[in-house]
């Protein structure tokens, strides 16, 4: 159960992540943002 909500936790930042790169036009927190969606993704995926 809590390994659930930290995986929702970690997309979250994700998604936000890409949202502030995209708004400032850099490329670093696009790429952590999409690390974190993968990691998130990893966790729910994982039993």
């Amino acid at each position: 159960m809590i390994q659930r909500i930290i995986a929702i936790i970690v997309i979250l930042l994700g998604i936000y992540m890409i949202f502030l790169g995209i708004k400032a036009d850099m490329q670093p927190p696009l790429i952590t943002g999409i690390g974190f969606i993968l990691i998130g993704f990893l966790l729910l995926t994982k039993k």
